[in-house]
């Protein structure tokens, strides 16, 4: 029987919301935030330019930070799902063009910290955010700050048969690779 891989998306799928999206939205000084998105969504800058002009544009200290984040919640079914696929030798694994710093502390905080995880990084300095791209411009794509289709095609090659999850923008390449797809959300438009 060949292997399996459910690779999901992060923002709007494992979590309720878009925790990324709602965190710049808060905490922004002004509508820089929106203007980016607007741009992003237009296919006029790239994720990558989007996320850093978000983080540029928001004040916010560890605490304020930690205190919103612990209000955010995974979807009620994530976890029955992790655990159902687990005991069935399927390997889950979340692949965000979000950041870290959310992914990590919410999968903690609901029991599933051992969940491996691809996404960009966010720096807090002091009240000043910032992101970095480890897994920028993998395959020479320069439309998300977080290739997914890179790590779609490493599961790939280690011979697993890809699932994949998505609700949005940054879903869609990865999807056009993927062996069957479960699609929420503004990627059943796409």
């Amino acid at each position: 029987m060949k292997k399996i891989a459910v690779l999901c998306d992060f923002d709007g799928t494992v979590a309720q919301d878009d925790v990324g999206d709602l965190l710049f939205r808060t905490f922004a000084q002004n509508g820089e935030v929106e203007a980016a998105i607007e741009e992003w969504m237009r296919g006029e800058i790239s994720s990558r330019e989007c996320l850093e002009r978000e983080a540029a544009a928001v004040r916010c200290c560890p605490n304020t930070l930690e205190k919103f984040l612990s209000t955010r919640r995974l979807d009620p079914f994530f976890k029955d799902f992790h655990d159902f696929a687990r005991q069935r030798g399927i390997e889950v694994v979340v692949l965000s063009d979000g950041l870290d710093y959310y992914i990590e502390q919410i999968l903690i905080r609901n029991g599933l910290g051992a969940i491996e995880f691809f996404a960009n990084r966010l720096r807090v300095d002091g009240e000043t955010l910032a992101v970095e791209f480890p897994w920028y411009d993998m395959l020479a794509c320069t439309e998300c700050g977080c290739c997914k289709t890179h790590h779609l095609y490493r599961y790939r090659q280690e011979g697993y048969y890809i699932v994949y999850v998505g609700d949005g923008l940054s879903d869609r390449c990865p999807c056009e690779s993927a062996d069957l797809v479960f699609a929420k959300g503004n990627l059943l438009e796409q």
